[in-house]
């Protein structure tokens, strides 16, 4: 993520309207990952996907940070467990589409520059983590 968002700086940087939306997991909320009435909370541990899931959250907070007075805003959300060829295997029936997933990137990769920055974002808002 770090190599892929220094590499497109430079173009980010000559667009009117540049936004970057890292796509998380509510896997890497902390607050939902220490809440066992989570669902996601009392399934499997992980040791490689989770961390992963959070350190991305940190990254998004300090690009954010760093890219703001060059009004980059830097999101990152959570499209919510969609039925995609990730969960196959997994036991889930999921109803939820990649589609409906992708709305809330675009929503915040086209969004207006009253648009908050540095957050973790789902269809229902700011996600805690």
């Amino acid at each position: 993520m770090i190599t892929v968002t220094n590499t497109m700086l430079p173009l980010l940087r000559r667009s009117s309207a540049a936004r970057i939306v890292n796509v998380s997991s509510r896997v890497g909320s902390l607050t939902r990952m220490t809440d066992l009435t989570d669902y996601f909370a009392r399934g499997p541990a992980s040791a490689g996907y989770a961390p992963s899931k959070t350190a991305l959250n940190m990254l998004t907070v300090q690009y954010a940070k760093e890219l703001l007075p060059e009004g980059i805003l830097v999101n990152a959300i959570n499209p919510g467990a969609c039925s995609t060829d990730f969960i196959t295997g997994m036991g889930l029936t999921l109803t939820r589409t990649a589609h409906d997933g992708a709305k809330i990137i675009v929503e915040l990769a086209t969004a207006g520059r009253d648009c908050p920055t540095g957050g973790v974002f789902d269809d229902n808002g700011r996600v805690p983590w």
